[in-house]
This record gives C-alpha cells, sequence and structure tokens, in this order.
C-alpha cells in the first residue's frame, strides 16, 4: 500500500468519526427538543384540563359546558380525560366565552380570584344594555328601498321600545318583551296602529361588559305604503351618520344572498362581528 492511499483511508476514517459524533450530537439535540416539547404539551395538558374541569363545575354539569361552548358531550369527555386537545378555534371561543386569556387557560391554573370572577359573570343578572340604541335599516316604503332608516331602542328593564323616526318626529312605535334562549334574545314587540313587530339577535356575552352594537333580525308589518319585510338591523349605542357612512351601512345591511333564498336568511358570527368592529372604529 502507497502512501497517498493510506493517508486517504486514515481521512475517510477520520471524517466517518466527524460525522458519527456530528450525528449523535444531533441526535441528542433533537431528544432534548422532543423531551422539552413533551414535557411543555403535557404541562399545557394538564392545565387545560384542570381549567376545564373547573368550568364543568361552574356550569353544573358537563353537558351545559358541551352545549355552551359548542362541541358534543363525547369530545368533551375526551378533552376532560387528555385524549383529545380542542383546536385553536375551539379554544379561541371557550376563552371568549369566558373572557379568559388563551395563554393563561393554557399555562396556568386558573386561580380562585378568576373562577370566582367567571362565575360572577354567569350569575349575574345586571342589564349588559345601555338604556338605548340607534338603529338603521333599510326603508320598507315601496320605491325607497335604498334609503336608510333611523329608530331608537329603549331598555327598561325586562321591557323594550322600538322607535321608528323620520328626523325628529315620530313614525312608528313598538313595545314588547324581552324573551331569552341560550344564544338568542328576542325582542316580541307590538302596536296598537302599526301591528306586530320583532327582533332577535345573538345573546351579547355578558362578560365583555355593556353591548356596544352588532347586527339583528328585524321583522317589520306592512302598511298602506310599505310592505312588510324581515331584514338586518344595525344596533350601535352611537349615532351615525347615514349621509357620510352610507356605502358602509349599506354593506352591513345587505344579503349576499338572492331572491329565492330569502326565506333561509339568517346572521352569521363573522357579520355581527363586521358590524362590532365598525361602530368601535367610530366611538
Amino acid at each position: 500500500m502507497n502512501k497517498g492511499t493510506k493517508n486517504t483511508k486514515e481521512m475517510s476514517q477520520i471524517d466517518n468519526e466527524k460525522l458519527y459524533t456530528i450525528k449523535k450530537e444531533s441526535l441528542n439535540e433533537i431528544n432534548i427538543v422532543k423531551a422539552s416539547k413533551n414535557s411543555l404539551f403535557e404541562n399545557i395538558s394538564t392545565n387545560f384540563i384542570y381549567n376545564l374541569k373547573r368550568l364543568i363545575q361552574l356550569e353544573g354539569t358537563q353537558k351545559q359546558l358541551a352545549k355552551k361552548i359548542g362541541v358534543s358531550e363525547d369530545l368533551l369527555s375526551k378533552y376532560k380525560a387528555g385524549d383529545a386537545f380542542p383546536s385553536i378555534e375551539t379554544l379561541a371561543y371557550i376563552c371568549n366565552v369566558y373572557n379568559i386569556k388563551i395563554d393563561r387557560f393554557i399555562s396556568l391554573r386558573l386561580s380562585a380570584l378568576e373562577l370566582e370572577s367567571i362565575e360572577k359573570g354567569l350569575n349575574s343578572n345586571s342589564n349588559i344594555f345601555f338604556d338605548s340604541y340607534y338603529c338603521y335599516f333599510f326603508a320598507t316604503n315601496i320605491g325607497k328601498e335604498d334609503s336608510i332608516h333611523e329608530g331608537i331602542l329603549e331598555f327598561h328593564n325586562k321591557r323594550i321600545s322600538f322607535k321608528i323616526m323620520l328626523g325628529d318626529s315620530l313614525m312608528k312605535n313598538f313595545s314588547g318583551n324581552i324573551n331569552n334562549s341560550e344564544k338568542i334574545m328576542t325582542f316580541n314587540m307590538q302596536s296598537t296602529e302599526d301591528g306586530i313587530s320583532y327582533i332577535s339577535m345573538t345573546k351579547p356575552n355578558i362578560n365583555k361588559g355593556k353591548y356596544v352594537g352588532g347586527l339583528a333580525m328585524l321583522f317589520l308589518p306592512s302598511d298602506a305604503n310599505s310592505k312588510p319585510c324581515c331584514q338586518k338591523l344595525l344596533i350601535s349605542n352611537i349615532r351615525i351618520n347615514r349621509h357620510t357612512y352610507y356605502e358602509e351601512l349599506k354593506k352591513l345591511l345587505t344579503f349576499n344572498s338572492c331572491k329565492s333564498e330569502l326565506r333561509n336568511l339568517k346572521l352569521s358570527s363573522f357579520e355581527d362581528e363586521k358590524a362590532y368592529n365598525f361602530i368601535e372604529s367610530l366611538i
């Protein structure tokens, strides 16, 4: 064997040893990362399960919590047992319902003070509405469908009134009761002169404080100058200039649906959020 061949073999052996060392070090680093990741997930899972069980206690039953956060009882059982972990969307929804920060909910156990605050929110009967709101909706008068009416919604304990205005003059006045279900609030109103009217809206989250505004569904009866309608209603705690913000109001109040689908009209949480953000931008 000549000297050149010997040197080549020695260099190859050294390179293999270096490569082995590098691979070994990399493998150790990977194992450390995996161990850290597993430890982190175990910690998150443990805290999440603890907090989830506390929410079940506050709601009274597992069935009630599952219904409130929009998952099946079976899936909630898997969450509680650590056999499944919620998606980021589900986590965000849970934290939104109970007004908890996501990082807090999954990384730390909720304190007694935090749980007490959540419980007070669940049991609170305090009024989440301001005394009155401005309302905006398309005019129902035949030939004036593109114009936007202004109304006033007033709360009087468990009673409500809805006034349709023309400038400073009162055109129609409906009054009635507030009916609550788990997720929907319905205002059943009537007027001796103008008939029956309904407003239906998603139940506001009481943990967020006073209701600023959003979208609702409005039903108005017909009269000599207008036809009956079911349409969107924008509710706002501030007055909005209908001329300055006509295009924005029109977009919020228009259904993206053809006439053949009108019987299936409904509001999405996305639309309601857009309306809320619009109102917030004006405050």
